[in-house]
């Protein structure tokens, strides 16, 4: 096992098996390391380009990603940021950038994208995609030709003229999960896409943070409106994670989801626990496809974490589903077993409701289980969404909430 350190002011032509000798980008780590091996950034750097990771050896030798060194936390980033100059006029109030032109724009240029999840201008995200240039109407409107790799944005003039700080973040993933991996102490940000996302056979994530994330078109999606990015995405056939003592903001759908179709291995020995969540639009989602018996969630637990704020985002604003904005979602269940765990969570001011619940099953599934949290909701608002259920559903999950949590009701926001 080798121990390797990347720098923003290292150059990739050294050997990396120190600070002094330290590597300078992330296409090196991906080239070079090997299964086993240990990758440190150094803090208080910004790093450009998804990690695309070797799988580790073993539990007890897993390939590992952190940190060193004094200051802020290393930040792993996808956002493209465009030089002054590079914008084309099209027509009045409309302005085009190619991405494919990687000599145009600073910050990951190992990908081309222009599926932009959003636009950072000055610090504001700009969230307004549309889906046809006739549709650019208002100021910081985007739309991306895909098949071309253009983005287009509707500006009164040229975008650079407007502020000198653009940041565009496009459909690249901060990092692939593999087997066996660790992952501490760094943050992710800038992708229309994903933080942390794919199938794992044993991960640790711990310390991490997770913001500003997107908003991109969802590839291959039947409605090509449908737009998509998590936090962290353990896909089916995943078992052996944990994901303890992160941050989550900004994120277009939700900080932490299990999901994914023709389930034929559990997502088994799950732990998310001790995170913080805040300003995403929804904390927690599940949801699975495929009607193998005896398949599906099993010894899974979200427990002790804090989400505030679940719905009051960007993403809430720029998606048009607005419905979903709960604490915890519950998508189409197919797979037979549900045996999760959610308890000691402090539940804070969701926008609709603190349980959303569609698709599949029409009842709660019997082995989802919620106690002993905290739920703070606004005056009116209902526990839980659920497709055609009936006033006495209602009344009566509302009453096995209130006796097996912690309610609190006529909270004025």
């Amino acid at each position: 096992m080798s121990i390797y350190y990347v720098s923003a002011n290292g150059c990739d032509c050294n050997d990396g098996l120190s600070p002094e000798k330290a590597w300078k980008s992330i296409s090196k780590v991906n080239s070079t390391i090997v299964g086993g091996d240990e990758v440190r950034f150094r803090c208080g750097d910004t790093f450009y380009g998804r990690i695309n990771p070797a799988p580790g050896i073993s539990p007890e030798q897993p390939t590992t990603y952190t940190s060193y060194g004094e200051g802020k936390k290393p930040v792993v980033s996808q956002y493209k940021i465009p030089h002054a100059g590079v914008w084309e006029k099209i027509r009045d109030n409309v302005y085009m950038l190619d991405m494919n032109d990687t000599s145009k724009f600073d910050g990951n240029h190992s990908e081309i994208d222009a599926n932009a999840g959003f636009i950072k201008v000055s610090g504001v995200i700009k969230y307004r995609k549309v889906f046809s240039l006739d549709d650019l109407k208002e100021e910081w409107d985007f739309y991306t030709d895909m098949e071309k790799n253009l983005l287009y944005v509707c500006t009164t003039k040229a975008p650079d003229e407007l502020s000198d700080d653009i940041k565009i973040a496009c459909n690249i993933s901060c990092m692939w999960f593999r087997d066996h991996i660790k992952v501490c102490g760094i943050v992710f940000n800038g992708t229309g896409g994903h933080g942390i996302n794919g199938v794992t056979g044993g991960a640790y994530i711990s310390d991490c943070e997770f913001h500003e994330i997107g908003g991109s078109r969802l590839p291959g999606y039947p409605n090509p409106t449908t737009r998509y990015g998590n936090g962290v995405e353990c896909w089916s056939n995943s078992h052996d994670v944990t994901v303890e003592r992160c941050k989550f903001s900004d994120v277009y759908d939700v900080a932490i989801t299990m999901q994914g179709t023709e389930v034929k291995v559990n997502w088994e020995n799950m732990y998310f626990r001790n995170n913080q969540m805040w300003n995403c639009t929804q904390c927690f989602e599940i949801w699975s496809s495929g009607k193998l018996p005896d398949t599906g969630f099993v010894n899974c637990y979200f427990e002790n974490n804090v989400c505030i704020n679940s719905g009051f985002c960007w993403g809430y604003a720029a998606r048009p589903d607005k419905g979903v904005s709960a604490h915890l979602l519950l998508y189409g269940l197919e797979c037979p077993l549900c045996d999760i765990t959610v308890r000691g969570n402090f539940f804070s001011n969701a926008k609709s409701c603190t349980i959303f619940k569609s698709g599949g099953i029409k009842e709660m599934p019997k082995d989802y289980k919620v106690y002993g949290n905290t739920i703070i909701r606004p005056a009116g608002q209902m526990m839980c969404w659920r497709q055609d259920a009936s006033d006495e559903e209602f009344a009566a999950f509302e009453k096995k909430i209130a006796d097996t949590n912690l309610v609190v009701n006529n909270i004025e926001y």
